[in-house]
């Protein structure tokens, strides 16, 4: 993908994204997700549960609550990340949904706050 235009979807979401949070929590908005890192590991276990040809993995878009968000390893933390976005792995097959809790990872680190 062409580096320049990379950039300018990414500025497009941050835009929008601070637009919207400003929008709807006010003097509240949270610095809202602008990516998520998983590991090797985890992305070569998932891979590995699905077909060679038609395996891969879909990405969702999701928001902690206080329920989800007990799901983050981060546990002294944790409310910070009450409002923000996240990504969750899925492995599949051919774009198929799974119903094995096994096939599905959540908490990749989120920048901000684990910017590099």
């Amino acid at each position: 993908m062409d580096l320049k235009l990379f950039k300018q979807l990414r500025e497009n979401y941050e835009r929008f994204i601070a637009g919207a949070e400003k929008a709807i929590n006010g003097d509240n908005a949270k610095d809202q997700t602008r990516s998520v890192f998983f590991d090797r590991k985890t992305l070569e276990e998932l891979l590995a549960k699905t077909d060679k040809k038609e395996g891969g993995i879909k990405i969702y878009l999701g928001m902690y609550d206080k329920e989800t968000v007990k799901v983050r390893e981060e546990k002294e933390n944790s409310d910070d990340y009450i409002g923000k976005l996240t990504l969750i792995l899925e492995a599949s097959n051919d774009n198929s949904s799974t119903t094995d809790e096994s096939w599905i990872r959540n908490g990749g680190k989120i920048c901000p706050p684990n910017c590099n």
